[in-house]
C-alpha cells in the first residue's frame, strides 16, 4: 500500500469516526456502513459532503445505494482524487 493510499484511506475513516463518535479504530475495510453505530441517512449524507470537501471530489448522489462496505467507499475515494486507474482515467 502506498503512502498516499494509506493517507487517504486514514483520513476517510476518520471523517466516519468523526461523524459516528466512534474510535477510528472500530472501522475495518469491511465495516458496512448500516451496520456500524449511529449510522443513518443523514450521517451518511453528513459523511459523504465532508468527504467531497476534504478530497475536492463530487460523489455521485446513488452512491449510498451501491456501497456497502467502508473499504468500497475508500476504494471509490481512491478512484475518484485520481489515486487508482489513472491510465483508464486518462484514456477516457
Amino acid at each position: 500500500m502506498s503512502t498516499d493510499q494509506h493517507s487517504t484511506e486514514q483520513q476517510v475513516t476518520e471523517i466516519i469516526a468523526a461523524e459516528l463518535g466512534i474510535p477510528a479504530e472500530q472501522i475495518t475495510a469491511d465495516s458496512h456502513f448500516r451496520e456500524l453505530p449511529g449510522v443513518d441517512s443523514m450521517r451518511v449524507l453528513q459523511i459523504i459532503l465532508k468527504t467531497e470537501k476534504a478530497f475536492d471530489i463530487e460523489i455521485e448522489a446513488d452512491v449510498t445505494f451501491r456501497i456497502q462496505t467502508v473499504g468500497e467507499y475508500r476504494a471509490l475515494v481512491r478512484e475518484l482524487a485520481g489515486e487508482l486507474d489513472r491510465e483508464g482515467a486518462a484514456a477516457s
